[in-house]
Protein backbone atom coordinates (compact mmCIF):
# COMPACT_ATOMS: atom_id res chain seq x y z
CA UNK A 1 0.00 0.00 0.00
CA UNK A 2 1.22 3.35 -0.92
CA UNK A 3 2.75 4.80 2.73
CA UNK A 4 0.93 7.89 2.45
CA UNK A 5 -2.85 6.12 2.64
CA UNK A 6 -2.13 3.60 6.02
CA UNK A 7 -2.07 7.49 7.84
CA UNK A 8 -5.48 8.08 6.59
CA UNK A 9 -7.20 4.77 7.84
CA UNK A 10 -5.52 5.08 11.18
CA UNK A 11 -7.05 8.46 11.23
CA UNK A 12 -10.16 6.82 10.07
CA UNK A 13 -10.00 4.78 13.34
CA UNK A 14 -8.92 7.46 15.41
CA UNK A 15 -11.74 9.26 14.47
CA UNK A 16 -14.22 6.31 15.24
CA UNK A 17 -12.45 5.44 19.21
CA UNK A 18 -13.30 9.27 19.90
CA UNK A 19 -16.87 8.80 18.91
CA UNK A 20 -17.89 5.77 19.79
CA UNK A 21 -16.41 5.93 23.52
CA UNK A 22 -18.94 9.33 23.76
CA UNK A 23 -22.18 8.83 26.50
CA UNK A 24 -24.09 9.38 23.56
CA UNK A 25 -23.03 6.47 20.87
CA UNK A 26 -23.30 4.50 24.08
CA UNK A 27 -26.99 5.36 24.88
CA UNK A 28 -30.36 4.82 23.38
CA UNK A 29 -28.61 5.05 19.29
CA UNK A 30 -31.79 3.81 18.34
CA UNK A 31 -34.22 6.90 19.14
CA UNK A 32 -34.66 10.04 17.17
CA UNK A 33 -34.30 12.85 19.22
CA UNK A 34 -35.64 14.74 16.37
CA UNK A 35 -38.55 12.95 13.92
CA UNK A 36 -37.23 13.54 10.51
CA UNK A 37 -33.74 13.58 11.36
CA UNK A 38 -31.59 10.46 11.62
CA UNK A 39 -30.37 8.94 15.03
CA UNK A 40 -26.97 7.53 16.01
CA UNK A 41 -27.75 3.57 14.59
CA UNK A 42 -29.05 5.48 11.37
CA UNK A 43 -26.26 7.74 11.14
CA UNK A 44 -23.55 5.15 11.06
CA UNK A 45 -25.32 2.95 9.03
CA UNK A 46 -25.38 5.48 6.11
CA UNK A 47 -21.49 5.77 7.06
CA UNK A 48 -21.24 1.80 6.52
CA UNK A 49 -23.41 2.10 3.29
CA UNK A 50 -21.51 4.95 1.65
CA UNK A 51 -18.30 3.10 2.70
CA UNK A 52 -19.32 0.01 1.43
CA UNK A 53 -20.58 1.45 -2.13
CA UNK A 54 -16.84 3.51 -2.48
CA UNK A 55 -15.65 0.00 -1.62
CA UNK A 56 -17.65 -1.77 -4.16
CA UNK A 57 -16.80 0.39 -6.73
CA UNK A 58 -13.29 0.90 -5.78
CA UNK A 59 -13.07 -2.89 -6.69
CA UNK A 60 -14.51 -2.36 -9.35
CA UNK A 61 -13.02 0.82 -10.91
CA UNK A 62 -9.46 0.68 -9.59
CA UNK A 63 -8.25 -2.27 -11.75
CA UNK A 64 -9.68 -0.56 -14.86
CA UNK A 65 -8.11 2.76 -14.17
CA UNK A 66 -4.67 1.31 -13.41
CA UNK A 67 -4.93 -0.83 -16.87
CA UNK A 68 -6.11 2.81 -18.66
CA UNK A 69 -2.83 4.32 -16.72
CA UNK A 70 -0.42 1.33 -17.83
CA UNK A 71 -1.68 1.92 -22.15
CA UNK A 72 -1.84 5.78 -21.24
CA UNK A 73 1.70 5.84 -19.20
CA UNK A 74 0.99 9.46 -18.05
CA UNK A 75 2.96 11.84 -16.20
CA UNK A 76 2.10 12.74 -12.84
CA UNK A 77 2.68 16.68 -12.94
CA UNK A 78 0.94 17.27 -9.62
CA UNK A 79 -0.18 15.28 -6.19
CA UNK A 80 -2.57 16.55 -4.76
CA UNK A 81 -3.96 15.43 -1.61
CA UNK A 82 -5.67 18.54 0.29
CA UNK A 83 -9.85 17.60 0.39
CA UNK A 84 -12.53 20.05 1.67
CA UNK A 85 -14.90 19.60 3.91
CA UNK A 86 -18.07 19.38 1.28
CA UNK A 87 -20.41 18.56 3.76
CA UNK A 88 -19.87 21.99 5.41
CA UNK A 89 -22.45 24.25 5.28
CA UNK A 90 -25.81 23.63 3.24
CA UNK A 91 -27.07 20.18 3.67
CA UNK A 92 -27.45 17.76 1.01
CA UNK A 93 -30.05 14.90 0.77
CA UNK A 94 -28.93 11.04 0.89
CA UNK A 95 -29.31 9.55 -2.41
CA UNK A 96 -31.79 6.31 -1.89
CA UNK A 97 -29.19 3.68 -1.93
CA UNK A 98 -27.65 5.43 0.85
CA UNK A 99 -30.82 5.54 3.07
CA UNK A 100 -30.27 3.61 6.00
CA UNK A 101 -32.84 1.39 6.06
CA UNK A 102 -32.33 -1.24 8.94
CA UNK A 103 -33.73 -4.69 9.01
CA UNK A 104 -32.92 -4.78 12.34
CA UNK A 105 -31.43 -3.15 15.34
CA UNK A 106 -28.34 -3.47 15.32
CA UNK A 107 -25.57 -2.93 18.63
CA UNK A 108 -23.21 -0.48 18.46
CA UNK A 109 -20.66 -3.30 18.78
CA UNK A 110 -22.42 -4.61 15.82
CA UNK A 111 -22.50 -1.64 13.60
CA UNK A 112 -18.20 -0.74 14.41
CA UNK A 113 -17.91 -4.48 13.39
CA UNK A 114 -19.68 -3.36 10.12
CA UNK A 115 -17.60 -0.55 9.53
CA UNK A 116 -14.48 -1.89 10.34
CA UNK A 117 -15.01 -4.95 8.17
CA UNK A 118 -15.64 -2.60 5.18
CA UNK A 119 -12.73 -0.47 6.16
CA UNK A 120 -10.38 -3.75 5.83
CA UNK A 121 -12.15 -4.37 2.45
CA UNK A 122 -11.24 -0.92 1.20
CA UNK A 123 -8.01 -0.85 2.71
CA UNK A 124 -7.46 -4.27 0.28
CA UNK A 125 -8.78 -2.36 -2.75
CA UNK A 126 -6.24 0.34 -3.03
CA UNK A 127 -3.55 -1.86 -1.02
CA UNK A 128 -1.51 -2.48 -4.97
CA UNK A 129 -1.73 1.05 -6.08
CA UNK A 130 1.27 2.93 -6.40
CA UNK A 131 1.90 6.76 -5.30
CA UNK A 132 1.08 7.55 -8.81
CA UNK A 133 -1.69 5.14 -9.08
CA UNK A 134 -3.21 6.98 -5.78
CA UNK A 135 -2.50 10.05 -7.21
CA UNK A 136 -3.61 10.03 -11.04
CA UNK A 137 -6.85 7.72 -10.85
CA UNK A 138 -9.70 10.03 -10.44
CA UNK A 139 -13.09 8.71 -9.04
CA UNK A 140 -16.26 10.04 -11.64
CA UNK A 141 -17.81 11.97 -8.83
CA UNK A 142 -18.46 15.36 -9.50
CA UNK A 143 -19.75 16.69 -6.27
CA UNK A 144 -16.11 16.51 -4.31
CA UNK A 145 -15.01 17.63 -7.99
CA UNK A 146 -13.83 13.85 -9.23
CA UNK A 147 -11.28 12.86 -5.93
CA UNK A 148 -8.28 11.04 -6.55
CA UNK A 149 -7.59 7.95 -4.44
CA UNK A 150 -5.85 9.51 -1.63
CA UNK A 151 -9.01 12.56 -1.79
CA UNK A 152 -11.69 10.00 -1.55
CA UNK A 153 -10.00 8.14 1.84
CA UNK A 154 -10.17 11.11 2.88
CA UNK A 155 -13.64 12.03 2.20
CA UNK A 156 -14.54 8.82 3.72
CA UNK A 157 -13.16 9.99 7.05
CA UNK A 158 -14.47 13.63 6.60
CA UNK A 159 -17.96 12.05 5.80
CA UNK A 160 -18.17 10.37 8.73
CA UNK A 161 -16.75 12.89 11.20
CA UNK A 162 -19.62 15.14 9.98
CA UNK A 163 -22.38 13.04 10.67
CA UNK A 164 -21.12 11.94 13.70
CA UNK A 165 -20.53 15.60 15.02
CA UNK A 166 -23.97 16.59 14.05
CA UNK A 167 -25.95 13.69 16.02
CA UNK A 168 -23.89 14.89 18.89
CA UNK A 169 -24.48 17.71 18.75
CA UNK A 170 -28.37 17.10 17.99
CA UNK A 171 -28.15 14.24 20.87
CA UNK A 172 -26.50 17.11 23.08
CA UNK A 173 -29.16 19.76 21.90
CA UNK A 174 -31.70 17.52 22.99
CA UNK A 175 -30.92 16.32 26.19
CA UNK A 176 -30.47 19.79 27.49
CA UNK A 177 -33.80 20.59 26.44
CA UNK A 178 -35.22 17.57 28.46
CA UNK A 179 -33.63 18.24 31.41
CA UNK A 180 -34.45 22.56 31.32
CA UNK A 181 -37.79 20.70 31.16
CA UNK A 182 -37.72 18.24 33.70
CA UNK A 183 -37.15 20.81 36.34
Amino acid sequence: MYKGISPLFEEIQIMRDKYFNTAIFKSAIHTRSVPDKWSVAESIYHCYLLLKLTRITSACYLPIACFYMQLRRPEIKRYIDNMENIYRGKTMKAPFILKPKMKREYTLEELRDLLEEETEKMKFCVEPLTKEQCYWIRYPDPVPKYPNVVQVVKLLRIHEEHHYTVVTERERQYREKNKEESF
